[in-house]
């Protein structure tokens, strides 16, 4: 009988699984990370953004918002790069930094947001510049006295962070152990906190009033309580979260 034709076997990878590249999550980072940032561009063309936030000491970045919105960017374009290139642990592990500042940050963000936005959005919202420029008052009722940003703009940098971060963290990533589940998690929310306040205050200082005017309307201490609360809240948010990661 004539030899059987040995059958040919590909060759093994020279990289294990967990090392080649992923392309459904280099998608999902990097599309959320263009998303979000495209919103961001898109405040530039506002007049509120030429005429009022421009004019400003702090400019966007007096905003936590804003903060907590380049932190999630961040995050999600070293996921992207740990995607592509996951056998290099330094990117790996830079990214779940980032996520542990950026996760508890903007939940507390959004929580916030969306609830003041809800019931007292002129404690969110600043004046609408057009209304404050006009000669003229307006017998109109569709004519808003606050400032609201187009929704799918809003939605990207005030809901898409929050819910991408959880998707990213529940269904990618592990949940973090100690010493960054207990003494690292702490010490960034209560860094954060401190810094922002500092800065917040700094900017309010120069400026004559605060970026969110909820916080111009309170007196120091309400307003060091909203900080710390703020804060301890975060921390609260991310044991929470992590403790329900499997």
């Amino acid at each position: 009988m004539p030899p059987k034709a040995a059958q040919r076997v590909a060759p093994p990878s020279q990289y294990p699984p967990d090392a080649m590249p992923k392309i459904g999550r280099i998608i999902f980072h990097i599309g959320v990370a263009a998303a979000m940032f495209d919103g961001f561009w898109g405040l530039q063309r506002l007049s509120i953004t030429k005429d009022y936030i421009g004019t400003q000491y702090g400019g966007h970045f007096q905003y936590l918002t804003i903060l907590g919105l380049f932190g999630t960017i961040i995050t999600m374009m070293l996921s992207g790069i740990c995607d592509y290139l996951p056998a290099i642990q330094v990117i790996k592990t830079l990214k779940r930094v980032f996520l542990l500042f950026a996760l508890p940050v903007e939940l507390v963000i959004s929580s916030i947001y969306w609830a003041i936005i809800l019931f007292s959005p002129e404690l969110m919202l600043p004046p609408n510049p057009d209304l404050a420029s006009s000669p003229e008052p307006s017998s109109s009722n569709a004519e808003d006295p606050l400032f609201r940003i187009p929704l799918l703009m809003d939605l990207s940098m005030h809901a898409l962070p929050a819910v991408a971060l959880i998707i990213d963290f529940f269904f990618l990533e592990k949940k973090y152990k100690p010493p960054a589940s207990t003494i690292g998690a702490f010490a960034l929310a209560a860094s954060f906190g401190t810094a922002y306040s500092l800065w917040v205050e700094h900017c309010a200082s120069i400026n004559g009033s605060f970026p969110y005017p909820f916080l111009t309307i309170m007196n120091p201490q309400q307003r060091v309580m909203m900080y710390v609360g703020s804060t301890v809240m975060a921390w609260i948010v991310f044991r929470g979260l992590n403790a329900l990661h499997k």
